[in-house]
């Protein structure tokens, strides 16, 4: 939903001083489940932004799911340098970022540990603190402990 290709000069009036007037905050805002796509190429979550947008997707969307599909790449840690809240950007809105992240109640490098050690399927239910993996058509099969530390 944000125009990452417009220059950043642009990028930053169209934000402004929070990453909740962004376009993707205003369509998240609006939608009925998030999905969290990975891929075995990177970790996403190095990424300040895949951080902010899962972050914002917990806090703001209360009552909705956040469902994760693909694998994460071999041998990619929970925690450590550079994941999480040690994610970087390669644009200035990192401040700005980092201060929208702050303004919510959730604990980022906890919920980035559990996005990134779910197994593909998995869905973090809301009020839960664990993602569980589900079947074909929803239903659940109990909380996933294989991975979850």
């Amino acid at each position: 939903a944000n125009p990452q290709t417009w220059p950043e000069d642009e990028l930053n009036r169209l934000f402004g001083p929070r990453a909740v007037q962004s376009p993707f905050f205003i369509a998240l805002s609006h939608c009925e489940e998030f999905i969290v796509v990975r891929n075995t190429n990177t970790s996403m979550y190095t990424r300040l932004w895949c951080v902010v947008e899962l972050v914002l997707a917990r806090a703001f969307n209360i009552g909705r799911p956040i469902q994760v599909i693909g694998s994460m790449p071999p041998l990619c840690h929970a925690r450590g340098v550079g994941i999480g809240l040690e994610a970087s950007c390669s644009r200035t809105d990192e401040a700005m970022l980092r201060a929208t992240m702050e303004n919510t109640n959730v604990d980022v490098n906890e919920l980035v540990a559990k996005a990134i050690q779910a197994p593909p399927g998995s869905i973090l239910f809301p009020d839960e603190s664990e993602f569980r993996i589900v079947q074909p058509h929803g239903q659940p099969r109990g909380p996933c402990h294989c991975c979850l530390q």
